[in-house]
């Protein structure tokens, strides 16, 4: 029994022996490999230094960097050229728009003075009426309010006269406002219906 023991020491202390030695040339190989190679994949910084000194002589590399600035310089361009393009639409989108808007309040306002309105008036009411308009007497009786350039163009009775300040509005006759300068008709009965087309106001006595 000694004698195995023995041995089983002996053959333990070998094999420790065999062990360490093996380590001990694997730590002398790394220590005496290149940066960089297969036995030292760990890189300096001695093997970085070295490898980007390398890039920055390689012509290679600076043709690249100069490709890719003359590229990036085009593409500069390019975008400022689009947005400039862009902002160019984006202005004659919101015209539009604007010159669609007008011509819709254009279109509101001759929809709504485009065709005769009938009114019922009554006594020391005036009618004011804006440049263009039209007024026609049905019934009822008034009397015509003048502007500083005249009276009433009077388009019925075909003689051109204008019915002027406090003269009688005949009935049925076409009355036309050239300017808007403060025309118009006062109610002298009790009541009275008049058709307007065209700017007109209401004013209480």
């Amino acid at each position: 029994m000694k004698s195995f023991k023995g041995l089983n020491r002996k053959k333990l202390i070998s094999l420790l022996i065999i062990t360490t030695s093996f380590i001990a040339v694997h730590i002398i190989q790394a220590a005496s490999a290149q940066p960089g190679t297969d036995e030292d994949p760990l890189v300096t910084k001695s093997y970085v230094d070295k490898v980007l000194a390398s890039f920055s002589g390689s012509k290679d590399m600076d043709s690249k960097i100069a490709a890719l600035t003359t590229k990036n310089d085009e593409l500069t361009k390019t975008l400022e050229t689009q947005t400039k393009k862009v902002e160019e639409l984006t202005k004659a989108v919101n015209d539009l728009y604007e010159k669609n808007e007008k011509l819709e309040e254009r279109l509101a306002i001759i929809e709504t003075y485009g065709k005769f309105i009938p009114l019922e008036l009554t006594e020391n009411q005036k009618l004011m009426a804006g440049e263009s308009a039209e007024i026609i007497l049905r019934g009822g009786k008034a009397k015509a309010i003048g502007g500083q350039g005249g009276g009433l163009s009077d388009i019925t009775s075909g003689t051109g006269a204008d019915i002027n300040t406090d003269q009688d509005v005949p009935l049925n006759h076409l009355l036309l406002v050239s300017r808007d300068d403060g025309r118009g008709i006062k109610i002298v009965s009790k009541k009275a219906w008049v058709l307007v087309k065209g700017p007109y106001e209401i004013v209480e006595k």
